[in-house]
């Protein structure tokens, strides 16, 4: 599950998670000890949303794989490409349910897969003389005669036509109503334009589209390009909750515009010297990071590679150089990956294991006990540094979730941990460091339990991120080692109390005096009074404290009394936390004093916690405005602060 490595120094460094614990009644200061965990990873095919292998599943539903084919652990999607006409030969109505309802039975409901689709206007492998129905000719649509590669005549719409476009965004609309969010449904494909529905026309083709017919059909490219932004807006508009994709070429424009309507891009020409207009340079890596998903499908397949001479894992490596999230496996069709050739076997499994994002948790430092007074909450502080494994970014926020279970797997405490750096801006190759407080209830009992991690959506909590390393549970969260509870003496809690009886003061600002007053105390015989005209600082008068402890609950309160102050900015208390290097975290300040009612003793508080990287602090009363000139005179008392919860 884990390995377990050296103990840490045991100096007070706060960028180690190395704090210092007080006892009531000892002298001496005893040091955390923590444990660091390098998890072992795993080489299993991770299956997560948004991503993975897919399978060539064929334009009908025919052949049905057994759950414990090899390929069903390795690619979790079933593509399924199909006419227009097959799916809608009529004007009224359509066939969907009989289409469709039989695929998601099988790949969804029976297997829990996914599915994804693509309906074609123009399609040259077809038997079919009518790819688009013959209801939209009869409505007047423009056509051209092209033939098949099977020798059939078939009928093709002008596709920059304005009626073709309006009758292809009816029916868009149509499909869309019906799948858009559906459960299982992974992502569909703009098929209404080109040759299969990908951004040409088959002018390499014989016996298809040629300069005549497009000259006399009034083709220009600012026509093609104006209808594909049609249809792109017809698929935004219709699959607000899906993925759609564009199958990408050449026209950037037209690339540009679909990043710009959230649709993601793919290609289905990658070979061994790359995909066809070397789109994985030229878009999939610089749209990435704007939150476009890559999509590669091979040029040929497996045999045809083989008669050109061309490498299969020379292929992939080649796809695998750009930020791809989803690959089809269409080298051998479904029917035949059960007896694939072991290259193919395993060249797929290893695509697998690169596909889309592949979250590891490389190092973690946790705390090899935690301290029960019975009294407080604990705290178990946790460093965890991740690294993603696989060729493209993460394109959801996810969260992680620490859990501290017992011997009979019961939850006694868990932290919800959005990561500082969201998980979208994982790059890949890159390492990420968080760190996490999670609270342990004061009535834990002493032992010892595991700590476990999950990833997911919280607004979709029943579907886990699978992670690359061991341990998995069957909840899909993960082992990742043992920590103890041990009773402990109950913490010493007041961090930090001054009433100015001794004559002790805080350090003034430039332009302010502080003096001890016996004539305005809160409590007992004195005050710190401070008075004067400030301007360029943020406080009036300030005090260090050290240390102030890593992943911990303070409470800061004090009484102030504003005699005097001009111009009117409410005054405060704050304390800024710092790291061990002095560099400055956050500040958390008191509720303002009230200043229509001058003269009298206010209750100032904040109840706050630190920060994993805290060291120390510093109290000051604040002016509000660095720049502003301000003459006051305020009156500062019992001034405390308490340590409420600590690891």
């Amino acid at each position: 599950m884990c390995v377990y490595g050296g103990k840490m120094s045991l100096r007070l460094s706060i960028s180690v998670l190395m704090i210092t614990w007080l006892f009531i009644g000892t002298a001496h200061a005893e040091v955390v000890k923590m444990i660091e965990i390098i998890p072992e990873t795993t080489d299993e095919v991770l299956m997560n949303p948004g991503m993975g292998l897919y399978m060539a599943a064929g334009p009908n539903f025919g052949y049905q794989p057994e759950q414990d084919d090899w390929y069903m652990k390795i690619c979790d999607v079933a593509y399924y490409r199909m006419n227009w006409s097959r799916l809608k030969p009529e004007e009224s109505g359509n066939l969907f349910d009989d289409y469709f309802g039989p695929i998601f039975d099988f790949w969804v409901k029976k297997l829990g897969k996914r599915v994804a689709f693509r309906v074609m206007c123009e399609n040259v492998s077809s038997r079919d003389e009518y790819v688009t129905p013959k209801w939209v000719f009869d409505k007047g649509i423009p056509s051209v005669k092209h033939t098949s590669n099977r020798g059939i005549e078939q009928t093709d719409p002008v596709f920059w036509d304005k009626r073709y476009l309006e009758i292809q965004r009816d029916f868009i609309y149509e499909l869309g109503e019906y799948l858009d969010g559906k459960e299982g449904f992974e992502f569909i494909d703009i098929g209404s334009i080109g040759e299969w529905g990908e951004m040409h026309l088959g002018l390499h083709i014989s016996g298809r589209w040629t300069p005549k017919q497009l000259e006399e059909t009034g083709f220009t490219e600012e026509k093609y390009i104006q209808a594909y932004r049609y249809i792109i807006d017809a698929f935004a508009d219709a699959f607000p909750h899906s993925q759609v994709f564009l199958n990408v070429g050449s026209y950037g424009e037209i690339n540009d515009y679909a990043a710009l309507r959230g649709i993601h891009f793919r290609q289905d020409g990658l070979s061994p010297s790359g995909p066809s207009s070397n789109v994985g340079k030229r878009f999939y890596q610089p749209y990435a990071k704007r939150g476009t998903k890559g999509n590669y499908e091979f040029h040929s397949g497996y045999s045809g590679m083989k008669s050109k001479g061309w490498d299969l894992r020379e292929t992939i490596d080649k796809g695998l150089e750009d930020p791809i999230s989803y690959l089809n496996t269409n080298i051998i069709s479904m029917s035949r990956l059960k007896d694939a050739p072991d290259e193919v076997k395993e060249l797929l499994t290893y695509a697998g294991r690169k596909m889309g994002f592949r979250f590891v948790l490389t190092k973690l430092k946790a705390q090899e006990e935690f301290h029960l007074d019975g009294q407080n909450p604990a705290r178990l502080m946790v460093e965890h540094n991740w690294k993603n494994e696989g060729v493209s970014p993460c394109y959801e926020s996810y969260a992680l979730k620490f859990a501290v279970v017992d011997s009979a797997e019961k939850t006694v405490a868990e932290r919800l941990h959005f990561p500082k750096t969201p998980t979208t801006l994982w790059w890949p190759g890159e390492e990420i460091t968080e760190r996490t407080m999670i609270r342990i209830p004061a009535d834990t009992q002493p032992g010892e339990y595991t700590l476990k991690v999950f990833m997911y959506a919280p607004e979709r909590p029943k579907h886990m991120i699978l992670l690359g390393i061991a341990g998995r549970d069957s909840d899909d969260g993960y082992k990742l080692c043992k920590v103890k509870a041990v009773k402990g003496e109950e913490r010493q809690s007041i961090v930090y109390q001054e009433g100015f009886e001794t004559g002790s003061l805080w350090s003034a600002s430039e332009g302010m005096k502080v003096t001890v007053d016996d004539k305005m105390a809160h409590s007992g015989k004195y005050s710190m009074l401070i008075s004067g005209t400030q301007q360029g600082s943020w406080g009036y008068a300030a005090h260090g404290v050290k240390p102030v402890l890593p992943g911990s609950r303070y409470k800061l309160s004090c009484w102030m009394l504003v005699e005097s102050i001009e111009p009117r900015l409410k005054p405060d208390v704050k304390i800024g936390l710092e790291d061990a290097e002095g560099k400055w975290i956050n500040n958390k300040h008191t509720n303002p004093y009230d200043l229509s009612k001058p003269g009298t003793w206010q209750h100032l508080e904040v109840n706050f916690e630190t920060t994993l990287e805290t060291a120390s602090g510093h109290l000051s009363v604040e002016k509000k405005r660095r720049e502003a000139k301000i003459t006051a005179t305020i009156y500062i008392d019992d001034v405390k602060l308490e340590l409420l919860e600590a690891p």
